[in-house]
């Protein structure tokens, strides 16, 4: 018998038990699915985890505290930003923010608001792009400007367009001070879950201050809550970061205030998150296959249980045994092949709806589609084996008895 007849004969064998193919199958199906589906949607959240860091750069780094137990006189200032810049002439940019809470009035209505200082280069290590106006500048932080960045959903909401600079904003503190606000930009938003939760009024607005006008609202507290710098270079951050705060700690005459973390550094951990977590799904999911595959063996076990008969005829017509092997193999290889090309069309299908619906762009490798075929195929070769040689191993004339 050759190739094409086992197929033939395969074919025949699984359609005529179509129900009890169908239920088999669905174990390798869903494990196909599963592993495409999970290697879909990591990679896409890795390929947009690393677009929004080339967005702000690969080459920043961010001088933090290293612990919340930290003195007031110890904490950083606007002025330590001066000395960064003397120690690390390499530097292209350096910022700075601050975030306070507070409620914005907009005639006779009120948004909770998170108010971001900022430093006038804290754009260059922000994916900020503006819709209209300005972003905070120089000017602004030295003369303490009361002028304010509001996003374009805020802007359609409460003056039903994005266009809205020079109008006014109250901004209220917790407290009870009032300052009257004049908008001079109005960022992007993108993503549409993002933009969703800022156009919530249940949710707080996200606007941008001058950092100086901030800490003058209040009570001129100077305290800063990290430094951003960034370098034309990708090498060497860790000894440029290093230098910068052993700077900083020599200024306060003690040691182990700051650390300095590099955007490649948090990159890496959020890959190593990304990769354990898909790593564990990929073990459930391929545990899904192999249940799949014992389904396989069973239910090939019972058809050489009810082909007995026809086994020992074949067999006393003059079958070799590689043709019993050969005819069970097919129908095991077929079943999994099928299955699999489901599992992935499904996998492809179901990363695509999931990365529409997190706005994040799908991404599925053509070497992982066809591993994974590989994978279904070689899964019914591995498990139709033994039911396959139990059959060519029947004696005939017992099959030929057998009721």
């Amino acid at each position: 018998m050759n190739f094409f007849e086992s197929v033939k004969q395969a074919l025949e064998s699984l359609s005529a038990n179509k129900l009890r193919s169908i239920l088999t199958m669905i174990g390798i199906i869903m494990g196909v699915f599963s592993v495409i589906t999970i290697l879909a949607i990591g990679n896409a959240a890795e390929a947009y985890i690393g677009s929004e860091f080339e967005k702000v750069g690969a080459n920043t780094i961010t001088i933090s505290y290293q612990t919340s137990d930290i003195s007031d006189t110890d904490r950083l200032t606007l002025d330590d930003m001066e000395t960064i810049k003397k120690v690390a002439p390499e530097i292209k940019n350096i910022g700075a923010s601050i975030q306070r809470n507070g409620s914005l009035r907009i005639d006779n209505k009120t948004r909770d608001a998170i108010l971001y200082g900022v430093s006038s280069q804290y754009k260059s290590f922000s994916p900020i792009e503006m819709a209209a106006g300005r972003f905070i500048n120089e000017f602004d932080n030295s003369s303490k400007s009361n002028v304010i960045i509001v996003d374009e959903y805020f802007a359609n909401r409460y003056f039903k367009r994005v266009d809205i600079i020079g109008e006014t904003i109250t901004f209220k503190t917790s407290w009870g001070k009032s300052v009257n606000m004049k908008v001079v930009g109005v960022t992007k938003s993108y993503g549409e879950m993002y933009a969703s939760m800022l156009d919530n009024e249940n949710v707080p607005a996200i606007v941008y201050v001058p950092i100086t006008s901030l800490q003058s609202i209040y009570f001129n507290n100077k305290a800063l809550q990290s430094i951003d710098v960034s370098t034309e270079q990708e090498e060497g951050l860790k000894e440029i970061g290093n230098r910068i705060v052993k700077a900083l700690e020599r200024k306060r005459g003690k040691s182990d205030l700051f650390y300095a973390q590099s955007s490649q550094d948090i990159q890496k951990i959020v890959s190593n998150v990304l990769g354990f977590v898909s790593g564990i799904l990929l073990v459930i999911a391929v545990i899904t296959l192999l249940v799949g595959g014992i389904g396989i063996v069973n239910i090939l076990l019972v058809s050489v249980t009810e082909r007995i008969r026809e086994i020992g005829v074949r067999k006393a017509l003059g079958a070799q045994k590689m043709d019993i092997l050969l005819q069970f193999i097919t129908e095991s290889i077929i079943m999994t092949g099928i299955s699999g090309l489901i599992g992935i069309f499904l996998g492809v299908l179901a990363g695509y709806v999931i990365s529409s619906i997190i706005s994040i762009p799908p991404v599925v490798d053509i070497p992982v589609i066809i591993g994974a075929f590989m994978g279904s195929v070689a899964l019914g070769l591995i498990f139709g084996v033994y039911p396959a040689k139990k059959a060519a191993d029947l004696d005939p004339i017992e099959s030929l008895r057998y009721e």
